[in-house]
């Protein structure tokens, strides 16, 4: 059930297990981290990163004579994810050996006890592109064979650079531009051969290197002649006779190293001097005979191949704003308070909770965890744009940290009538580790509690830190962004296929319940865009 979607090439039209067969993207449930992406490695999955989110996802597999190469992308910005059109190279698979392959999307399960929205499949293209016609594809800096000879000319390119520096050989090209995806297959000759891939090469001085042995793993950066260990791994190290896969992600201040399918390091790379440095290759000890070979760079980023038009990505926000508060001036309950800019009029629109006025920049739930707020309360300005609102709130959860009862449900309206509606509220509680964002739908008099839709947001929400959430709709498609990462994006018609837009009369603040009710958040703006 945690590997809920498979997308790629199977070896049959309907494999028992798509985990396990083929060269595909695999999504994995990661709890509150949300998902977690996979990818066909061998005969194993190599998880590629965490906290992928419910957006919408371009998957692209591209076959090899023997294997694939892997990239992902989203409609904008995301974590882990190239904003279209662009795509980022996410892994390679060069062992594959499937002589037929069908191209395959399958489901096995999206929900939690009992809510229920499918996934959305809104193209699948397959053909021969000249893109991945050669045998490196979209790689930047490319060898078959890596003979680290001076002079030598990489495949793609150029020059190969040699160096020898106190017993250590270097062979590096360098392609102009920072690489994203590193990956070369090895064979060792002996047990005593320790070698490695280097990249953000800027001199011999100054780099990083992924060092290998029949011993273990270490991650190291040079900077300025002196060498200093990151991390080791002991647990995964090489195999006389064997042919290993090594490969290395790096992008958007992340680094992760892999040794065939496992993960050997994941860590947050500080921006440094050579986070931008371009040259890329191999390292080996004076003594050792390693036999790279298959060594390729790819991009941090690269053009998605259009096959046939794709629908233009939906990621709207608003310019012009026309109403804000920063909850400042006379103190008393939001209800018929004057926004600051705008001059709207709040009112309580649903619901016998209240939120009240410090007028020092706070607007805060009445509640505690004696007296939580008392079921879904609602609170809104006249809105004359029915088919958009871009909405931004910044809001204070209640406590300090987990484990003192404290609930979060605050969030942010968009109102046609008492019989439609939906809010967007935040779900921070004790009984699970992490946060969510959820979305509830309220259509034609009806609500259907596991129709809500959400996603898992880990720390992004926590007591007693603010954030802020932006919601921006157009009565059916919306994108829901935290501190300004898009962290979900869905449309009313993925769960009422047959319902017609929902006219936005009102806006403002939502206060929820969702298993339990809130105990005291606090609003400290609010912004309406149109």
């Amino acid at each position: 059930m945690d590997e809920n979607l498979a997308v790629g090439w199977f070896p049959s039209e309907a494999p028992i297990n798509p985990v396990e067969e083929g060269c595909g993207f695999v999504v994995h449930a990661a709890e509150g981290e949300n998902g977690e992406l996979w990818a066909r490695v061998g005969k194993q999955c190599l998880s590629a990163f965490r906290r992928l989110k419910n957006v919408h996802v371009y998957y692209v597999v591209a076959l090899r004579e023997q294997g694939a190469i892997y990239y992902a992308a989203a409609d904008q910005k995301a974590h882990g994810l190239a904003a279209f059109p662009m795509m980022r190279p996410i892994a390679i698979d060069p062992f594959n050996k499937d002589e037929k392959l069908f191209a395959g999307v399958h489901q096995s399960a999206l929900g939690q006890i009992g809510f229920r929205v499918d996934t959305r499949v809104q193209a699948v293209h397959v053909g021969r592109l000249p893109e991945f016609s050669t045998a490196f594809g979209t790689a930047h800096a490319a060898d078959a064979h890596v003979e680290g000879l001076p002079g030598q000319i990489a495949a793609i390119g150029g020059r190969w650079h040699f160096s020898q520096d106190a017993g250590d050989n270097l062979s590096i090209v360098d392609p102009g531009h920072p690489s994203g995806l590193i990956h070369g297959l090895l064979e060792i000759s002996a047990v005593s051969d320790v070698c490695g891939l280097v990249w953000r090469f800027r001199d011999k001085d100054n780099f990083w290197l992924l060092k290998l042995s029949t011993l273990g793993c270490t991650l190291v950066a040079k900077q300025s002649g002196k060498e200093i260990t990151i991390a080791t791994n002991t647990g995964h190290a090489l195999r006389e006779r064997s042919t290993h896969s090594v490969q290395i992600l790096d992008w958007d201040g992340q680094v992760s190293c892999f040794l065939d399918e496992a993960r050997l390091f994941d860590l947050s790379a500080e921006a440094d001097s050579i986070e931008s440095a371009t040259g890329v290759g191999i390292w080996k000890s004076y003594d050792s005979g390693p036999r790279w070979h298959s060594f390729e760079a790819h991009p941090r980023e690269v053009p998605i191949p259009l096959m046939a038009p794709v629908e233009a990505p939906w990621n709207q926000l608003g310019a012009s704003l026309s109403y804000a508060d920063g909850f400042t001036g006379t103190a008393g309950e939001l209800d018929r308070r004057t926004t600051e800019l705008g001059g709207g009029q709040w009112a309580r629109t649903l619901g016998a909770g209240v939120i009240d006025v410090d007028g020092l920049g706070s607007a805060r739930v009445r509640a505690s965890v004696d007296r939580p707020n008392p079921g879904r309360t609602f609170y809104s300005l006249p809105w004359d744009l029915p088919g958009f609102a871009d909405l931004e709130v910044t809001i204070e959860p209640p406590g300090e940290r987990q484990g003192q009862d404290q609930r979060g449900r605050a969030g942010l309206l968009f109102w046609q009538d008492s019989d439609n509606y939906v809010c967007v509220t935040t779900w921070l509680d004790d009984v699970y580790q992490g946060a969510s964002i959820s979305v509830f739908i309220k259509r034609l008099g009806f609500e259907e509690l596991y129709d809500a839709v959400w996603t898992n947001v880990a720390d992004k929400v926590v007591w007693g830190k603010r954030f802020r959430m932006r919601v921006a709709f157009d009565g059916n498609r919306f994108a829901i962004l935290i501190d300004d990462e898009l962290v979900m994006q869905r449309s009313l018609t993925d769960i009422y296929p047959d319902d017609a837009a929902l006219q936005i009369l009102r806006v403002g603040l939502a206060v929820n319940w969702e298993w339990g009710d809130d105990t005291g958040s606090v609003f400290t703006s609010f912004k309406a865009r149109r």
